[in-house]
């Protein structure tokens, strides 16, 4: 029989296929079963859990075969299975690559302290584990092709969330500088009627765009956040989308905020109906508005653009 410490070719691994580590575990002779549990779901179990989303671990689950539990066996057997596994607790780990969970058991913690008490409740000259690839056909009572990677499904929808976000707010905003304000400067006759459509089209997109800008640089952030452990330095992508969409805030306030003050100067001497500036003055004025206008509009498209080449990356 051949040495689990003897050289192993690779496992065959598919794209898109996940591997599982199945642990058969025994307990420690005169280790009660209630003592076992308590450490494997409530001392070693939280420790675990954290390390393993550290190294993007799919799934992880414990079944704890109680001796009450293992007595109900004799009703399931039939002629082709007869024989009971004696096993305590089986420990299965899904995982997308085995770089994954090698890195996970290198780690210092899994080392030091994970391990560390392990000879106290489990007979680890017994315990034994198997490695595979899954195939799943039934999930939550459905009919499945495969294991979903409910992660990355997660990810995917937040990350296209903010795509649909930064591209409508790009586009509302171009179409600001594209359609509205050329019929604004087409159709104003006096100084007056310009100032006063340029406020309502400023007052009506200060209340929508600023909003949404936000929205989408915390769905951009949460992206990052969900892949910090598993993207290596991809995941900064999705902060940089979240930070190029969000500079039209800044953007708004230093370059653009004096044409601004200046526009509703002109709007409030309309408003009290003694505006001495030209139509010509107003139109110059938009017109320099409506440029950096244009300007800002681009920076929600560029993040939507820097997400969609992080999404097609990945």
């Amino acid at each position: 029989m051949s040495s689990p410490k003897e050289h192993r070719p690779a496992v065959p691994h598919s794209e898109g296929q996940f591997l599982c580590v199945t642990i058969c575990g025994y307990k420690k002779a005169g280790v009660s079963d209630e003592d076992y549990h308590h450490y494997m779901a409530q001392v070693s179990a939280p420790l675990a859990r954290d390390l393993m989303m550290k190294y993007g671990i799919v799934r992880w689950t414990q079944i704890y075969n109680t001796t009450e539990i293992r007595a109900t066996i004799s009703q399931l057997y039939d002629p082709t299975l007869t024989q009971l596994a004696d096993f305590d607790m089986f420990s299965q780990v899904v995982f997308k690559k085995l770089e994954d969970f090698k890195k996970f058991k290198q780690d210092p913690i899994y080392k030091t302290r994970l391990t560390a008490r392990h000879d106290n409740f489990i007979d680890t000259k017994r315990s034994m584990m198997t490695i595979g690839s899954i195939e799943q056909y039934i999930d939550r009572g459905n009919v499945v092709d495969g294991v979903e990677d409910s992660e990355k499904s997660a990810t995917d929808l937040v990350t296209v969330f903010s795509l649909t976000a930064g591209c409508f707010l790009s586009g509302i905003m171009m179409g600001t500088s594209l359609l509205t304000i050329p019929a604004f400067l087409d159709t104003a006759h006096t100084a007056d009627q310009l100032c006063t459509q340029w406020a309502r089209l400023y007052h009506y997109g200060v209340n929508i765009s600023p909003s949404i800008s936000v929205a989408t640089f915390l769905l951009y952030v949460y992206a990052a956040v969900r892949n910090w452990f598993s993207c290596g330095s991809d995941r900064w992508s999705f902060v940089l989308a979240g930070v190029v969409t969000a500079a039209m805030i800044p953007f708004t306030w230093i370059i653009m905020m004096p044409t601004n003050d200046k526009l509703f100067a002109l709007e409030a001497e309309a408003q009290a109906g003694h505006l001495t500036a030209s139509l010509e003055h107003v139109r110059a004025l938009v017109t320099e508005w409506n440029l950096m206008h244009m300007l800002r509009s681009s920076f929600p498209l560029a993040g939507a653009l820097i997400g969609f080449l992080m999404h097609t990356r990945k």
